[in-house]
């Protein structure tokens, strides 16, 4: 899950031999402007460098391991329907 001071926005699953950190830094936090992380805050930050600094200080993960790969996506859409996160939706 991604937090923007403490409130879930963001649920997905991580795959792959880069895991979450991974992800997190090629897609989030690095991917391309129209990434649901980085369009949340373009208006806002339209300088990529000041808006990458803003979301070190208010976004946060939390995660679970989950031992079993054949549960991962059914946890994951309980969690969207139990948070409803905004990033999801859009």
């Amino acid at each position: 899950m991604l937090l923007v001071d403490d409130v879930v926005v963001y649920i997905g699953e991580a795959k792959g031999s880069k895991g979450l950190r991974g992800r997190l830094l090629s897609k989030h936090l690095s991917g391309d402007d129209n990434h649901a992380i980085q369009r949340a805050f373009k208006e806002q930050f339209p300088d990529r460098f000041l808006r990458r600094e803003h979301m070190k200080v208010h976004v946060c993960a939390r995660w679970l391991v989950v031992p079993d790969p054949a549960r991962t996506s059914a946890l994951e859409r309980l969690l969207i329907w139990l948070y409803k996160p905004e990033w999801n939706r859009t």
